[in-house]
């Protein structure tokens, strides 16, 4: 049998069931409300600053991944003049053996 959602389902039904939990947990927790408006606020945060950090991490990344390419284009640029030059040098000095 082949697979059925794959991972794509996979991932959402742990998402579904990780939502699941959570709720279920604050529903059952022995707290008061503020306190659980408290800890769901403090979650929220901590989540907040993941998400910037990861943006900032991909942002480097990307800023890397700019200055190899820029490298690596300056690179090519510089090896294909190279190799221009090469061949117009090779022609003229065919052109003035014959």
């Amino acid at each position: 049998m082949g697979e059925r959602g794959g991972m794509p389902g996979f991932v959402a039904g742990l998402a579904l069931g990780a939502l699941g939990g959570a709720t279920l947990a604050m529903i059952l927790a022995p707290q008061t409300g503020e306190e659980t408006r408290d800890v769901l606020l403090a979650k929220a945060r901590e989540a907040g600053e993941r998400a910037r950090d990861t943006a900032a991490d991909a942002n480097d990344l990307v800023e890397r991944g700019r200055t190899i390419v820029a490298d690596a284009k300056t690179r090519i640029d510089a090896a294909v003049n190279e190799g221009k030059d090469a061949a117009a040098r090779q022609r003229d000095t065919l052109q003035h053996e014959t």
